[in-house]
């Protein structure tokens, strides 16, 4: 259907009439559309990183890995390719995490909730959308907007997996909420989400790069600290601050002709949310079967037997 394609073209539109406004008001005032052309290059760097860095890092990866009699050389191979991309992943979201605190920390919008003295309220006030924010927030931003646009690009080019369409589902949200909200100035509400979905994202990949090896201590340490931070940053933090910032203190500081896609940047973290929920769900459930049995799964992108079987052919 053409539908998607019409609609995306009326809200591409908008947004242009929109930017081009807030031009004419305040002609030197960030961002500017030019601000997004590196963001190809970055996902492009990004891409061509990772399958280096999964090159690279596979001995590493076969010997955290030692083969099991069950798994076929195929089963195996999978295996060490996941833990090398998970690492990759880890790395980045730890970098960025760190990056992100640094830039923030004494900002006036970052919440005690993560580690501040200010207020979420602040996002919406002095002069929103004409806001003053650090430089260094801005290349923050058009990193994570790369990366994004990066992992969207590489579950498109890899076999799909079982968990292909909610992690389409993801990326394409977070395509769009980080570049939307970047041309529209809500850079300070976004550089809080894009916070502590990095923090959580450590542990995440983190115990994805652990689960199939025999360190177990240390993968109990990591499932521990995955169930921690993401039931306190992406299940308390993100509905109770910074949806409710988006949904409540924006409407309270900020007139309502400001707001320009008020309506959609509220869906999409409505969208996310129920992807946190069941997630979380699946981390549950991972540490109940390990209860059960002893052994730790990764049940969001386990590799189905069809999948395996359609690697074998082409192999």
């Amino acid at each position: 259907s053409w539908l998607p394609f019409f609609w995306a073209c009326r809200v591409g539109w908008h947004l242009d009439q929109e930017v081009r406004i807030r031009r004419q008001q305040k002609p030197t005032s960030d961002p500017q559309y030019w601000d997004l052309v590196p963001v190809a290059g970055i996902a492009l760097s990004m891409l061509v990183s990772q399958f280096l860095f999964v090159s690279l890092f596979a001995p590493v990866a076969r010997a955290m890995i030692p083969k099991q009699t069950r798994w076929s050389t195929t089963v195996w191979g999978v295996k060490q390719m996941r833990c090398s991309a998970a690492v990759f992943k880890c790395s980045y979201y730890a970098t960025m995490t760190i990056w992100g605190f640094t830039i923030v920390r004494h900002e006036s919008w970052l919440p005690s909730v993560l580690g501040g003295s200010g207020s979420t309220r602040s996002c919406w006030t002095d002069g929103f959308p004409f806001q003053q924010n650090p430089p260094e927030l801005r290349r923050f931003y058009l990193t994570a907007i790369g990366y994004h646009f990066s992992e969207a690009a590489m579950v498109l080019l890899e076999s799909p997996k079982p968990d292909f369409w909610e992690m389409l589902l993801h990326h394409a949200l977070a395509c769009s909420l980080t570049s939307y909200s970047y041309v529209l100035s809500y850079v300070r509400l976004g550089s809080l989400v894009l916070l502590l979905h990095g923090a959580t994202d450590v542990f995440v990949y983190a115990s994805k790069a652990l689960v199939d090896t025999q360190c177990r201590w240390v993968l109990a340490l990591t499932y521990k600290g995955l169930v921690v931070t993401y039931g306190y940053f992406r299940i308390f933090v993100f509905p109770v601050y910074i949806m409710h910032s988006a949904f409540m203190e924006s409407q309270q500081e900020v007139e309502w002709q400001r707001l320009f896609g008020w309506n959609y940047l509220n869906f999409a973290m409505c969208c996310l949310l129920s992807l946190h929920v069941y997630w979380f769900g699946l981390i549950v459930k991972i540490g109940l079967l390990y209860g059960r049995t002893g052994q730790m799964r990764d049940l969001q992108s386990n590799l189905s037997s069809a999948e395996l079987e359609k690697q074998k052919k082409r192999s």
